[in-house]
Order: structure tokens, then sequence, then C-alpha cells
């Protein structure tokens, strides 16, 4: 097998949070990254306005109630070459008003050379 990074795209485990564990200010959504980050995926599944952060200090993305955010980051680059959310960062979530009900959902992909998985 080629030891080509990024010939096979896999999943890191999905990361949520449940409408009242969100709160008015910007928390952690799950763990850090961790592998870079080539396709984002993040949906709102509560009845709220939800706002995304890549900082945790700024409001980046506002999702709206049963809406998603797709990005696919690295845009057909390769592993070495190309533009990525890094190692080791986190994805913040906040409210705009309080949800009384659903879940928040947020999938990443990267790339590896890793067969075995």
């Amino acid at each position: 097998m080629s030891n080509i990074l990024g010939i096979k795209a896999w999943a890191e485990p999905l990361r949520t949070a449940a409408f009242g564990d969100i709160t008015g200010s910007l928390t952690a959504l799950g763990s850090p990254y961790s592998h870079p980050v080539r396709v984002y995926f993040f949906t709102n599944g509560t009845d709220a306005t939800i706002y995304v952060s890549w900082n945790g200090t700024d409001n980046h993305f506002a999702i709206l109630s049963g809406n998603s955010l797709s990005l696919d980051i690295v845009a057909n680059k390769s592993i070495d070459n190309g533009l990525y959310l890094e190692t080791g960062k986190s994805t913040y979530i906040a409210y705009a008003t309080a949800p009384t009900i659903g879940n928040v959902y947020l999938s990443v992909v990267y790339g590896t050379s890793d067969v075995t998985q």
C-alpha cells in the first residue's frame, strides 16, 4: 500500500450536545480535534439559533434552528498542501436564545494513510 497521506477519509467520533447542555456562553463542543480537519459538518437540531466559534471568543457562524453548516475545507488538496482546521483546536457553541428541545452535532473528517482504520 502506498504511503501517500490522505488516501483515505476517516471520521473522528461524533461530537454532540443536548439542548440543556448548551449555554449562552461559548463552551467547547466535545474534545479537541485529534487530526487536521478536512471536512466539517455541524447540524443544529435544536429549536434555537446556535452560534459556532473556532476560537472560543468570537461568534463565527450563526446556525438557525434545523439547519447545518457543511465545509469542505481542504477542497481537493493533499494532506501536506492545503487549508485545515488545526489538530488540538476545538469548536465552541453558545445559544442566541435558550433551546428547549433537540441536540447539536459535529462531524469532522480527516485524511489518513492508515489502512487498518
